[in-house]
């Protein structure tokens, strides 16, 4: 098989197509698309700690069964989506491990799946698990037009909640407002933290969802209501400076920083948060937005565009179309 490699750390160029070997008695896909992630540039770069190197690239993908050892319960054929515990879904196929399989519906694409089911998942947790989310009462969602944000906010929203949201662009904004969020833009030299503020009554919001760090993270703590939460589960501008915790005395505020597989380490929970992603899609409660597709030799492209933090929704890799 073939599959996008990390042969150095460095810039998005910096990346290779090398054939591997598949593994005799596993799982292997056929894929059909992979979906690209924040977290697969941190890898890129060196942000993460022990990451050892050549590395496939790719943590989430749908495709096709093309081969199953007899009695895993897996048909040759069968549709899936598949994101925790995978790496290398940059790959025309790859092995897939067992408890990582996730069943898409017959009403739902390969496409829209793959586009889902990480931004989908981490959004679930993030509202089901992390986030001490009030029944009534107000949330900031920073990059609130990306791919988890736009997730976040569209949940969000449905529960009734104020929602407010950071964004870069008129266009961003504009979707921000379609869906029923308040929208501050911080690139117009907009004053939006006295306006979150000031619609709160000077209180601030329940709860904050900070997916950008280095330069949000201290309005985060600023903008969080007394007893409120802070929930940083990204860095795109790069990991905030380290937080003296009588900071966060001073209103009570607790901090969480969440990864998806700490929340999804069993099957079952996995399988649920799953279902609710798909189901979510099909009964229209959450609008699926795919920024663009890339063909796989044009995965630098892609990273660039994504790094850019100009991009709406999902950026996808299109390995093979015609699965579908």
């Amino acid at each position: 098989m073939k599959a996008i490699i990390v042969e150095q750390f460095g810039g998005p160029d910096q990346l290779a197509l090398r054939e591997l070997a598949a593994p005799a008695g596993e799982i292997i896909v056929k894929a059909a698309w992979a979906g690209i992630n924040f977290v697969d540039i941190y890898q890129r770069e060196g942000r993460y700690p022990g990451v050892s190197l050549p590395l496939p690239m790719g943590i989430e993908g749908a495709g096709v069964i093309a081969s199953a050892p007899a009695g895993s319960g897996w048909q040759i054929g069968e549709r899936v989506a598949y994101t925790t515990g995978v790496q290398g879904s940059y790959a025309e196929q790859l092995a897939v491990p067992h408890n990582s399989l996730l069943r898409v519906p017959d009403a739902l694409s390969l496409r829209d799946a793959c586009a889902a089911i990480e931004h989908g998942l981490t959004a679930i947790m993030l509202t089901e698990k992390v986030a001490r989310l009030p029944s009534q009462g107000s949330v900031l969602v920073h990059a609130a037009a990306g791919g988890v944000g736009g997730w976040l906010v569209q949940l969000l929203v449905a529960r009734g909640l104020t929602v407010f949201g950071t964004t870069s662009s008129a266009d961003k904004a504009a979707w921000l407002t379609s869906v029923g969020a308040h929208a501050l833009r911080y690139d117009e030299g907009q004053d939006w933290p006295a306006v979150v503020l000031d619609k709160t009554g000077g209180r601030g919001v329940d709860v904050v969802f900070d997916s950008v760090g280095k330069s949000t993270f201290a309005h985060s703590l600023q903008l969080v209501a007394p007893c409120g939460h802070v929930v940083l589960f990204g860095a795109a501008s790069g990991q905030p400076e380290p937080v003296d915790v009588l900071q966060l005395m001073r209103k009570s505020i607790t901090l969480t920083r969440p990864v998806l597989p700490h929340y999804m380490s069993t099957p079952a929970t996995l399988q649920a948060a799953a279902a609710a992603v798909f189901r979510h899609l099909q009964d229209g409660s959450v609008h699926l937005r795919i920024h663009q597709d890339y063909a796989l030799a044009d995965v630098a492209q892609a990273h660039r565009a994504l790094a850019s933090r100009a991009t709406q929704g999902k950026l996808l890799l299109r390995i093979d179309s015609t699965l579908n």
